[in-house]
């Protein structure tokens, strides 16, 4: 009874004059209980209070006995393992139904003989629907008077996001690290390919005809080289320091055309299935990185189908939510070209998929393959702002899933038909030459004024500056390595510029981003010439320079 704030507690009891008479009275006996019935009020708060703490908190919460079973759970807990609802999820048994692997909980509990609590442990579960998940656990045990274990009280924290993200950074400081070190090796690489390819066809030139034996001995001398030069072109791309163009591109239009390619370069027993979405948008892409990924992916789709099967490739538009986006590793949410190559081949195993992009990493027989092909695969992917999604199993297959990012405009079309063979021509004007290695500054001076040139050579740009300062109305064009020590090629440029001159400019590099290398931008709009270069491209380049406006 509450009076005026203050509880009692009352006891009546009736009076009578005889027994079995009449009531006569009432003895009543009142207690204050005003204190009891505060604390009551404050422990059912304290326990409401607690009871939405754990029911509304972002980790998993619940009790599970020894034997398996689900006691309680939050919210939180039945959300995270996919089930409707705590009743549900007290049938399922914690062993069998949700960890991936039953043994790896009898050895959480054998943790608890020597130690109350377990804290940090990260497990395998599996979802309601199979969707495999880790997670990491915390928990405690609630022991009997006799000290048997009566349940566990545990926390699950699901980190499978987590993991992921934290691979992919693993991954891509990795892909960093190599890629520093492929820039740094690229250009003395290129250098030396150079030589090579110019010198042996200066060699095959010089060499008579009647001398097959020593044609064909040059021959595989040049082919060599040229591999080497897509092997160095396949490291740049792995390590995202090649150079894209990239434009508006129709991705449905780029396998059409290499569908009939595709077919050739592939064995007969594997069937080739195209489907191409209809009205798609044009993604933002390099036309040959799109090329290079889907062969680099075909040929793995090959090798992995030895007795036949069905290679599968798909174009279309996707839109990336922020879970899928992380999945994949794109930059961003929005909408994507899909590219999807698919195989039913021999599928990869857990080791092989977390090491698939390494660059030098195989699963072929020695001497077939360079375990570059993936690597390539990652990088020009990464390079268009792109993701990558790799569903594998043994015995099941492999299904990639490209995403480009969608252009903002639309190209105008264009013919990708076969096109003629320029023709080599040489000329008569004056070429200066400006090469720090001494061996391809020659090779290339001999390349030219065997075309008909007239060459001049500076070993570097401050070398070369006083040659236009002297002879500069004569030179026709200059031919600059961009990176050469006390003035490189930019530097020149612009300094004959300050001066008031003017002289046509062909840069050549083998550095797969010389401004990296500390030196200024150079202008797209400036002529360029990659290296290794070979003595057609020298003289095709030169050319086109020479006659342009």
């Amino acid at each position: 009874v509450d009076v005026f704030g203050t509880v009692f507690e009352a006891w009546y009891s009736p009076v009578r004059d005889a027994v079995g008479g009449p009531v006569s009275g009432v003895i009543g006996v009142g207690t204050d209980v005003t204190e009891r019935h505060r604390a009551e009020a404050a422990l059912r708060r304290s326990e409401e209070s607690s009871r939405a703490l754990v029911e509304n908190a972002s980790y998993g919460i619940y009790r599970s006995t020894p034997e398996g079973r689900f006691v309680a759970a939050n919210s939180a807990f039945v959300k995270l393992l996919g089930y409707e609802s705590e009743a549900e999820l007290r049938k399922v048994h914690v062993a069998r139904d949700v960890y991936a692997d039953p043994a790896e909980r009898e050895r959480l509990i054998a943790a608890f003989g020597g130690d109350e609590t377990v804290r940090g442990a990260e497990v395998a579960w599996k979802r309601k629907d199979g969707t495999p998940i880790l997670v990491r656990l915390s928990a405690r045990a609630v022991r009997r008077s006799d000290g048997r274990i009566e349940c566990f009280e545990t926390i699950a924290e699901d980190i499978t996001e987590r993991r992921a993200l934290e691979e992919q950074l693993r991954q891509s400081q990795k892909m960093e690290a190599i890629g520093q070190l492929t820039g740094g090796i690229a250009h003395d690489f290129n250098n030396l390919l150079t030589i090579i390819l110019a010198n042996a066809q200066l060699i095959a030139k010089a060499l008579p005809t009647e001398r097959g034996d020593a044609h064909a001995d040059l021959r595989d001398v040049m082919s060599a080289a040229l591999r080497g030069r897509v092997m160095v072109q396949e490291l740049l791309g792995f390590a995202r320091r090649s150079s894209l163009d990239l434009q508006s591109a129709d991705l449905s239009g780029l396998v059409a055309d290499l569908s009939g390619l595709l077919r050739r370069i592939l064995p007969a027993d594997v069937e080739v299935v195209i489907a191409g979405g209809v009205g798609l948008p044009e993604v933002r892409a390099d036309v040959h990185a799109v090329e290079q990924i889907l062969f680099n992916l075909a040929t793995n789709a090959r090798d992995a189908m030895p007795s036949g099967g069905v290679l599968r490739i798909e174009t279309t538009r996707v839109e990336l939510t922020e879970e899928r986006r992380l999945a994949c590793g794109a930059p961003a949410p929005g909408e994507y070209g899909c590219l999807y190559v698919g195989d039913t081949g021999v599928g990869m195993d857990e080791a092989t998929r977390r090491r698939m992009f390494e660059p030098f990493f195989t699963t072929k027989p020695a001497g077939r393959g360079t375990g570059l092909g993936l690597a390539t695969v990652y990088g020009l992917v990464k390079q268009h702002g792109g993701g990558i999604e790799v569903d594998t199993a043994p015995g099941k297959g492999t299904r990639f899933r490209i995403y480009v990012p969608v252009a903002e405009q639309r190209a105008a079309a264009a013919s990708r038909g076969q096109q003629r063979e320029p023709q080599i021509r040489g000329g008569t004007e004056t070429i200066l030459v400006v090469e720090d290695d001494d061996q391809l500054r020659r090779s290339a001076k001999r390349i030219l004024e065997d075309a008909g040139y007239q060459v001049v050579t500076a070993a570097d740009g401050q070398e070369a500056l006083d040659v236009l300062r002297h002879q500069g109305p004569s030179i026709g064009l200059v031919l600059s390595d961009l990176v050469m020590p006390r003035l490189g090629g930019r530097a020149l440029y612009d300094a004959l510029r300050r001066e008031g001159r003017t002289a046509r400019f062909l840069f050549a590099s083998g550095y797969s981003d010389p401004e990296g290398r500390g030196g200024p931008r150079l202008d797209p709009a400036l002529p360029f010439l990659h290296k290794p270069w070979t003595a057609n491209d020298l003289l095709l380049r030169v050319r086109e320079v020479l006659d342009a406006d």
